[in-house]
């Protein structure tokens, strides 16, 4: 979001489009790669916190091998993957392996989360998240790089913070040199559910993206793109407040209080009218914000209320989800999730021969 005054005033529509389908790409990788081992440790804190650091080790050996596996498949399709997404074939080459490092940052942060060290969580995903802007800002405007620029900072700033991530790790005992197949067991019977799941949610994210690249031009995604940015603001702030919300519900289910218990339903209710205002308020600076986007991009404006409801909508679901993932009952979520992916493609096949990008802004919502 930082980004978005430089890349829409030193990008054009095209390329901004290509740097959506990397992250679309990267995106749809990290559940088959990761096999949701950041959510299945959160458990393994929670229930059995003295397993958790041969769990993570288990779970990293795991992560790897998957995105070796998954970086020969990227290799025999890199021609197909090229025509369908438009990017480079030495960028499809090292996704699988890109994944790999957004897997093990966030198996850090996870950690952290349950931790309750929100102070060393926010000090790390900022530290790297300027060190992307710095890189992309700096190959973009000094040395005149395209969409390369922001592939490029995307790359190197995972790749430092994974780095980073395995060393805090290590110090803190938390990778072994042994792996063991019961965690590897618990791990494919928890995580492997909840890939339909993930790969429903990151489609419901970007097939209206990919489907407008293939249906209209990748200029109707970039432009597209950018309201979706602008409307993520309420995806942004409901994703923190998830982040904090997460533990602490499983510790209250953890005691079993009933009062406490009551609670979560009463601040369930306050959080469903607080992000309908808070998109309300999104909707009203609105146009303050696209004063300083560059005015290739600016009919995206027209999108950014419908995106940023449906991101309400999505923090609403995360609020009563939480359930599901404490009785490890991810089978049921696969349903719920796929479900909404094949009715988002189902509406982007109506509605963007109808209505073009503001159809598949509805249809996100």
């Amino acid at each position: 979001f930082a980004l978005l005054p430089i890349l829409t005033n030193y990008l054009s529509v095209s390329d901004y489009g290509i740097i959506t389908n990397y992250n679309a790409l990267i995106n749809l990788l990290i559940p088959f790669v990761g096999v949701n081992l950041m959510s299945s440790l959160q458990i393994v804190f929670v229930k059995r916190k003295e397993d958790i650091g041969s769990y993570i080790t288990s779970g990293l050996f795991m992560n790897l091998t998957i995105a070796v596996a998954v970086s020969v498949l990227l290799f025999i399709f890199r021609e197909s993957l090229f025509s369908i997404t438009g990017i480079p074939i030495q960028f499809i080459y090292l996704t699988a392996i890109y994944a790999s490092y957004n897997n093990v940052v966030e198996v850090m942060l996870s950690y952290w989360r349950m931790e309750d060290k929100a102070i060393n969580y926010g000090l790390f995903r900022i530290a790297r998240t300027l060190t992307e802007l710095s890189i992309a800002v700096i190959l973009i405007t000094a040395y005149d790089f395209q969409f390369e620029g922001s592939i490029h900072a995307i790359s190197i700033s995972y790749g430092l913070g994974a780095l980073v991530a395995l060393i805090i790790m290590f110090r803190k005992g938390l990778i072994h040199l042994s792996v063991r197949f019961d965690h590897i067991k618990h791990l494919l019977l928890f995580g492997l559910p909840l890939i339909p799941h993930v790969l429903s949610s990151v489609a419901i994210m970007y097939t209206d993206k990919l489907m407008l690249s293939a249906m209209i031009n990748i200029e109707a995604n970039g432009i597209f793109s950018v309201g979706f940015m602008v409307g993520q603001v309420i995806g942004l702030i409901q994703n923190s407040f998830n982040q904090a919300w997460v533990p602490w519900v499983f510790n209250v289910l953890k005691k079993n209080d009933e009062k406490d218990k009551s609670k979560i339903v009463k601040y369930t209710y306050y959080y469903f009218v607080g992000i309908l205002l808070l998109t309300l308020v999104l909707w009203v600076f609105t146009p303050l914000i696209y004063s300083i986007i560059g005015k290739a991009f600016a009919s995206s404006i027209t999108l950014v209320f419908w995106i940023s409801l449906g991101f309400a909508f999505n923090g609403m679901y995360k609020m009563v989800s939480v359930y599901f993932f404490y009785l490890e009952k991810t089978k049921q979520l696969a349903i719920i999730s796929f479900t909404s992916a094949i009715i988002n493609v189902l509406l982007n096949l109506w509605l963007i021969p109808m209505y073009g990008i503001l159809g598949a802004a509805l249809s996100t919502m």
